[in-house]
């Protein structure tokens, strides 16, 4: 299999990179500049905004503990959220700008930005649709894997740091995820899809991160075997690029599995297959990848838990064999008070085999607490647990405690679990 490699315009990526605060403020025009007809028929605009409190005892997981460095400070989120739908189109986006300011550790400050867009539109046999998002973080926060207990769509979960937050620095990286899927028949569909990534590190250190491009190109065909079961087959191919790595590097799958209803709230969804990796210069044998999804949504109790092995991308210049734990959960106790648990935890090594700096266990625990005072008006209080083991590797181990504090005004939203 062969396909073109793809390359940003590297000045229109700076570019981009540089005005994300324009981007924000140009789509709040176009938003309100929508006539008021159109938007009550067809668009839905909200704006969000956020204020809270941060503390953290170890903000840089130093293994040290005569150098950990304790962060308390503020934050301010604002974000829009934009859509539109129809019939047979719906279309989403979201910027968002986050701003952290930390009075006794200045150097810590930073403005990360944001943007999520999704769109569909569907034919009479087919559907179009893509997936766009961009991302410009610090490295502290960038190349630190967060639970987050509202996210319950495996697409949404990324698998991309490095666990390198010593470092000080930023990371901008575009993802642009377009699909066609075609209905075959009654019973029959496949899809087509392309996850092209570009990272980009600024004000690093030479050899510690580098940037990268990763293309994965995904053949997908589903059989319903009856109202429950569905039949699965997916065949991949990549391509791997980075700054640091002495060529290019490609890599070939394909898994086989099935999706099941349990039940009318429950879903099961797993794959099971191989994929192969050649990295010029390097031989190294397939490896076992899959996954395994339960979903269940109910009145009061939503619940999201997967465990995946994967071979992911990073900035450390070469791919990673990653097995990654995710599971959420969250009750409402009541009409205004609902409780969640996140976990996040993985253990990671390089292909092949082989034993690298980066090798690490990986495990995050969240708890989170809200309270709807209105409908309009909520109040979070969060608790992480995080813990970093490279002991294996270069024999460093280090936790952290972060407590964060949010009050938030949401116009439109439905209140969730």
């Amino acid at each position: 299999m062969k396909y073109a490699r793809m390359k940003m315009n590297k000045h229109s990526v700076v570019s981009l990179r540089r005005s994300p605060v324009l981007l924000f403020f140009c789509m709040a025009l176009i938003a309100a500049a929508l006539p008021e007809s159109t938007q009550a028929q067809e668009w839905r605009i909200e704006p969000i905004v956020k204020f809270g409190g941060e503390f953290d005892d170890n903000a840089r997981l130093n293994s040290r503990t005569d150098l950990e460095i304790e962060l308390a400070g503020f934050l301010v989120d604002l974000s829009a959220n934009i859509k539109y739908s129809s019939a047979r189109t719906s279309f989403f986006i979201e910027p968002q700008v986050l701003i952290r300011n930390y009075p006794d550790e200045p150097d810590f400050d930073s403005d990360d930005y944001f943007l999520r867009s999704q769109f569909s539109h569907k034919g009479q046999l087919s559907t179009v649709g893509f997936r766009v998002s961009f991302d410009q973080q610090t490295i502290r926060t960038a190349e630190r894997a967060i639970s987050d207990i509202d996210v319950d769509d495996p697409v949404e979960i990324t698998d991309d740091d490095t666990g390198r937050i010593l470092l000080s620095g930023e990371r901008s990286k575009w993802q642009l995820s377009p699909y066609w899927d075609y209905q075959l028949s009654n019973v029959s569909s496949i899809c087509v899809g392309l996850d092209y990534f570009n990272v980009d590190y600024e004000d690093v250190f030479a050899g510690l991160l580098a940037d990268y491009t990763d293309a994965r190109v995904s053949l997908n065909y589903r059989r319903n075997f009856s109202s429950v079961l569905a039949g699965l087959l997916t065949v991949t191919g990549r391509k791997y690029d980075s700054a640091a790595a002495l060529g290019d590097t490609s890599g070939y799958g394909l898994q086989v599995g099935f999706e099941r209803a349990l039940s009318e709230k429950m879903h099961l969804t797993a794959m099971v297959g191989m994929e192969d990796t050649d990295q010029e210069g390097v031989e190294t044998d397939p490896e076992v990848v899959g996954n395994v999804t339960l979903i269940r949504n109910m009145e009061t109790i939503r619940m999201f838990v997967q465990y995946r092995r994967s071979v992911v991308a990073s900035g450390a210049g070469r791919l990673d064999v990653r097995d990654a734990l995710n599971f959420n959960f969250r009750r409402r106790l009541n009409e205004k008070i609902s409780a969640g648990l996140g976990v996040r935890a993985y253990q990671t090594r390089g292909v092949g085999g082989a034993a690298t700096i980066d090798d690490r266990n990986y495990i995050q625990l969240q708890s989170t607490f809200r309270w709807y005072l209105a409908t309009s008006y909520v109040i979070e209080a969060s608790y992480r647990y995080t813990i970093i083991d490279r002991s294996e590797a270069i024999g460093q181990r280090a936790n952290s405690n972060q407590i964060n504090l949010w009050f938030t005004y949401q116009p439109k939203t439905i209140p969730k679990l």
